[in-house]
């Protein structure tokens, strides 16, 4: 794995004049649209690009299981899961997995998303069950035939994990899954309504924490980068990087969503919570949610180059943050892949 190296040509002091003007073409006309390399302009990223020699192939199987074994969910649903690219996604973050590896998290990352689209919208005691649903089937329930394909889905790459991971995994696994659904169901709670009572910052970060579901990314990770005991995880460093890593990916989601959640109502979007909460410009909202995105690399950064002795774990714990750092990376890479931000403009 490369080490990651705090580029000075790539964390220069962000330019807000240029966010902004980024921010008035992405928002003032309806066809034009924010791309990867306007945020690569205003969003700090030190960690190298890299993807996996496997993603046609992993795009190859991904299309099948949609078709196949997401068949019985609405046809627009499908396109919609299609043109997420899940594969690409994984490719461009996991780009060290082995084949077998990268097919589970492929189809967890369609999961994932699978889960948050389709049922978030559920009301709350329907979305309950389905959680408590979840959680039975997290902890090696079956599901029947006749049950949603996304809890198969679910069930499928849970035993792949089972084969593979160590039992103290599995329990941290399922109780963090357990965390985003929980996290899943205070969104729907907030959004998906037009008279939306937005949290406050402070309010927003711990639920968006939970409904990211990075906790559980920072869990494959270590099946990549090597798993770290208990002891390791609950150090303080270690969370703090886990709490990183989890900013990270959700602030650069909401920056880049944020048309796509403003039409569908969404509540949990760091950029409508600040414009809620300092009665601000949406462009101001926009400027002040990039500069807490370039805190939090920085902050990230500081921690990569001070890592404590972990006696013979300090290397494992090395890699995983360069694991989260090619997750961040990854993330906005796949974004020049995907159609999932793109389909406003298309409609």
């Amino acid at each position: 794995m490369i080490p990651l190296s705090l580029d000075s040509n790539v964390c220069k002091a962000v330019d807000l004049q240029s966010a902004g003007k980024i921010f008035l073409n992405y928002t003032q006309s309806p066809m034009k649209k924010i791309t990867v390399q306007d945020l690569k302009t205003i969003l700090f990223n030190p960690f190298p690009p890299r993807v996996s020699p496997h993603k046609a192939l992993l795009r190859e199987k991904s299309e099948k299981w949609i078709d196949e074994e997401y068949s019985t969910l609405p046809q627009p649903f499908i396109k919609m899961m299609k043109k997420l690219d899940g594969a690409s996604w994984a490719a461009h973050s996991w780009p060290d997995a082995p084949l077998p590896l990268l097919t589970s998290f492929t189809r967890a990352l369609l999961w994932g998303i699978a889960q948050d689209d389709y049922y978030a919208p559920f009301q709350a005691d329907e979305l309950s069950k389905v959680t408590h649903r979840m959680m039975e089937v997290a902890r090696g329930t079956i599901p029947g035939p006749e049950e949603n394909p996304i809890i198969h889905q679910f069930s499928i790459f849970m035993r792949e994990f089972e084969a593979i991971a160590t039992e103290e995994w599995m329990k941290r696994y399922i109780y963090d899954v357990s965390q985003y659904l929980e996290g899943i169901e205070i969104d729907s709670s907030i959004s998906y309504r037009k008279d939306i009572n937005y949290p406050s910052i402070k309010e927003y970060i711990p639920i968006r924490r939970k409904n990211v579901a990075m906790a559980t990314v920072n869990d494959k990770i270590e099946l990549v980068t090597g798993i770290l005991p208990d002891y390791i995880v609950v150090h303080p460093f270690v969370q703090q990087a886990r709490i990183l890593g989890g900013d990270l990916f959700a602030w650069s989601n909401d920056l880049i969503s944020l048309e796509k959640e403003m039409q569908d109502d969404e509540g949990l979007n760091l950029v409508l919570v600040i414009q809620n909460e300092w009665k601000c410009s949406m462009e101001d909202a926009f400027d002040e949610a990039v500069q807490m995105y370039n805190s939090r690399v920085e902050d990230f950064m500081a921690l990569y180059h001070d890592i404590p002795d972990f006696g013979v774990y300090t290397p494992v714990v090395k890699k995983f943050l360069e694991g989260q750092g090619l997750w961040i990376s990854g993330y906005l890479n796949w974004f020049e892949d995907t159609k999932r931000y793109k389909m406003l403009v298309e409609n």
